[in-house]
């Protein structure tokens, strides 16, 4: 096979920056840039949209398909989404839509989320499908444009999978990265592949008082007034923590750091059977790693009156809630009640359950892996639970076998970059996410 062309591979990743995707919830976004994007690519792809089926679903989304020899084979999904965030209000130091390279690096929204990996995709196939190879199964490469906003295409791509009774045998999406500075000091890279994600929602806490106070005067009705009551659950609420659970996946991704670390927590990881309950008070000691084992709870809004001198008879709390892929939405909704007790009002305002959690044992997993390895020889590989949501999530209704991971890496610097100002992805980096790509499409056969 060919050299990566890398200044044409630059240049058409370049391209794709370029085009502002950026999705909005209220409907306020440049239909144009999105409209533009597929021709853009076919006119970049010649040979890739020469040989796949391309479509439109729910207007701006792109599922392609390329065809393998056995329609009989389950399909492989790979994932990404073409919609970006806005860089309105954020300071950067090179456009966020010019594509700019600086210091070895594209600079632009969307470089690590997500248009890499769309770009990779489409370069390994351009190079597969020019050096004569069709894959055995099919492969679709399915993207959306409203991923960022939590948008209903990818649910209306997983519904077409529906309507023509075809089951991936797996799914690859973005989540998980080459991640380096790990907990309990290890300085080995790994490459973490999520093979489950938090689900996520929020409820709204209500305390009332029957009457208010003011000014020093206290009048008939209820000795504790709302914003007390509403205080006093709170407090409880951060004392009581959702219970932790160590699973498989978790205790899988432990015993792969054990071979990097010395000592007697080597000794430990590498029998988590025996000292679970050790392994899980340490995690828990942890925001990072407590995430990894347990729903999270989180105040991000608190309202009660706004009169001088007068007690208010209603106080109101938000919670953000991110559920682990061993609870279930409800289950910690009626942990709050228990805990906040009768007084105050619970109600939910938005609700997702996580999804199951993907077998790390099985053969789509080990290609996944391996095709890690060979492309990075200097890395780990390990299993993990996404602490963030996914598109993949909608694809766990109709395919057992669902992960997340994007072949480059992600150290600190780069990681506060999502979302924010001065996202970039070096040039060395992107050629190593074609060359994955290339690499699996092949092992899969």
């Amino acid at each position: 096979m060919k050299e990566i062309n890398e200044s044409l591979a630059v240049e058409r990743f370049q391209a794709m920056v370029r085009k502002k995707t950026v999705s909005a919830k209220d409907g306020n976004f440049d239909k144009e840039e999105f409209a533009s994007f597929l021709p853009m690519l076919k006119e970049k792809y010649p040979t890739v949209f020469g040989t796949v089926e391309a479509r439109l679903i729910n207007e701006f989304g792109i599922l392609i398909r390329w065809r393998g020899k056995d329609e009989n084979l389950n399909p492989v999904v790979l994932m990404a989404h073409h919609d970006v965030v806005s860089d309105e209000g954020q300071d950067w130091l090179h456009p966020a839509f010019e594509a700019e390279i600086h210091d070895g690096c594209i600079w632009g929204r969307g470089t690590i989320d997500t248009k890499c990996l769309f770009a990779s995709a489409l370069e390994a196939m351009e190079r597969l499908i020019a050096d004569g190879f069709t894959p055995e199964r099919d492969i679709y490469f399915a993207s959306s444009n409203c991923e960022e906003i939590g948008g209903d295409t990818m649910p209306k791509i997983v519904e077409w999978f529906t309507q023509n009774k075809i089951s991936p045998w797996f799914i690859l999406d973005e989540g998980g990265a080459i991640m380096s500075n790990l907990p309990m000091g290890i300085k080995t890279p790994f490459a973490m592949v999520a093979v489950s994600e938090k689900g996520w929602g929020s409820v709204k806490l209500t305390a009332r008082s029957k009457t208010a106070a003011h000014g020093a005067k206290a009048l008939p009705g209820d000795k504790v007034p709302a914003p007390t009551k509403l205080i006093r659950a709170l407090a409880k609420l951060d004392k009581t923590p959702v219970k932790a659970e160590l699973t498989p996946a978790v205790a899988a991704m432990l015993k792969s750091f054990a071979p990097y670390i010395d000592g007697p927590v080597k000794a430990v990881l590498n029998n988590i059977s025996v000292f679970g309950p050790v392994v899980k008070k340490v995690l828990a000691s942890n925001a990072d790693t407590a995430a990894m084992i347990s729903s999270a709870i989180n105040l991000t809004k608190l309202e009660a009156g706004n009169e001088k001198g007068t007690v208010p008879d209603t106080a109101t709390a938000q919670l953000n809630l991110k559920i682990a892929p061993h609870d279930t939405f409800d289950g910690v909704v009626e942990h709050i009640k228990s805990v906040v007790g009768d007084e105050i009002e619970v109600e939910v305002l938005t609700r997702s359950d996580p999804p199951a959690i993907s077998d790390h044992n099985t053969k789509s997993f080990e290609i996944i892996k391996s095709t890690i390895k060979n492309v990075f020889p200097d890395v780990g590989v390990s299993p993990f639970i996404l602490n963030a949501g996914t598109d993949a999530r909608h694809f766990a209704k109709i395919c057992k076998e669902v992960y997340r991971f994007g072949a480059f890496r992600l150290d600190d610097d780069l990681f506060a970059t999502v979302h924010s100002a001065n996202e970039r992805m070096p040039v060395k980096d992107y050629i190593r996410c074609i060359e994955f790509y290339t690499e699996l499409i092949s092992n899969i056969n």
